[in-house]
């Protein structure tokens, strides 16, 4: 509170006008002013990061619900064998070979199922799909691969 003073006392400096009162007098007004100024205002509290609270805002919490809910709309839009096998995959954790015996597929039919599942979702939400992950990875590796050369263990002396 004093270098506040004493800070505001220097800043309004110009504005002081003699009227037979000593200087400091009106300095122990400006701390006054200070004080009841900062009595007035809420002060603010400063949390230590171990204090702060980890819980999702509810901003967080409502865009949370809605992608939620428009998953679980995607989802339902599904034909039904598709839905089922994506509903016992992720919300049932269970593995192919028991989603399989469950509807008398096999695990091949589970995997293709689940996998043209996930693409139409991914379409629908515009995740990058498989293919275009794998190609921009693999156009990243054909450069790169095109720079090395390829030389054949034992051989290495050779190219001296």
């Amino acid at each position: 509170m004093t270098a506040a003073t004493f800070a505001k006392g220097l800043e309004e400096l110009p504005r002081f006008e003699w009227r037979g009162v000593p200087y400091s007098s009106w300095l122990y007004r400006v701390a006054s002013n200070l004080v009841a100024r900062q009595r007035r205002r809420p002060a603010w509290i400063e949390l230590a990061p171990g204090l702060a609270s980890d819980e999702p805002s509810p901003l967080d919490e409502v865009e949370k619900s809605d992608r939620v809910a428009e998953v679980r709309a995607a989802v339902r839009s599904l034909p039904d064998d598709q839905r089922q096998a994506v509903a016992l995959r992720f919300a049932g954790e269970m593995h192919n070979r028991e989603i399989a015996e469950i509807m008398g597929r096999s695990e091949g039919a589970v995997k293709l199922l689940t996998f043209r599942a996930l693409t139409t979702l991914r379409k629908r939400f515009g995740a990058p799909l498989p293919e275009e992950t794998r190609r921009a990875a693999g156009s990243r590796g054909e450069q790169h691969r095109r720079r090395l050369p390829i030389v054949p263990p034992g051989r290495a002396e050779d190219r001296g």
